[in-house]
């Protein structure tokens, strides 16, 4: 058994959206569509709401990808391709073919709408059946209840929390609650993702 690579570049495409490697000169659009601050209340990095702030986050983003250890991606709209928001892979542990779907955010503007579901429906299948992977972990904030909502609805499993384990930036203690989706479990939820997927959705304006 072959272990997962997670190696760039790597692009996915959807109906409603692609994802495609992150790069320094998607700095400008990206810190636009971040530009709003409550778009950082629960993201471990940031706020990145300037460009200089962006930039910096895109580098040590990009530095991690450099050391093996993420992938990341900037999320781009169809069909006009304007960029989003961001999402990755990390903590990637190909000896025990595991990974983390996470540090994703959206512009406001396209909360609610299938974006975020196809995004993890990309990101979930490229883990499970081109990587092979055994489980899949994602986490939020133990106060981001709209987060929990939708991981659940992705067919996720809450494994518990742990207290206060990450410092925010604004010096507050996060804590943390941790969901997993296992490659037994992936066919059942696939099939409910692909179902979510296959309804009538509102164009975002």
């Amino acid at each position: 058994m072959r272990e997962p690579e997670f190696r760039p570049p790597l692009a996915l495409v959807g109906k409603h959206l692609e994802l495609v490697p992150l790069r320094t000169d998607h700095a400008p659009a990206l810190s636009e569509a971040g530009r709003d601050p409550k778009v950082w209340t629960y993201i471990r990095s940031g706020p990145a709401t300037t460009l200089p702030a962006m930039a910096a986050q895109i580098g040590v983003l990009l530095e991690r990808q450099r050391a093996g250890t993420d992938l990341c991606f900037t999320v781009r709209r169809l069909p006009g391709r304007e960029p989003v928001g961001m999402t990755r892979f990390l903590r990637i542990d190909r000896e025990s073919r595991g990974v983390e779907i996470g540090g994703t955010w959206y512009d406001p503007t396209y909360w609610r709408t299938p974006l975020n579901t196809e995004a993890k429906y990309l990101l979930l299948s490229h883990a499970f059946d081109v990587e092979d992977v055994h489980r899949v972990q994602l986490q939020t904030d133990a106060r981001n209840v709209r987060s929990q909502r939708a991981i659940e609805r992705l067919g996720a499993v809450r494994e518990g929390q742990m207290r206060e384990d990450v410092l925010m930036p604004d010096g507050a203690w996060r804590s943390s609650v941790l969901y997993s989706i296992l490659e037994s479990e992936w066919p059942a939820a696939r099939r409910s993702l692909e179902e979510k997927l296959a309804r009538p959705w509102p164009t975002p304006a």
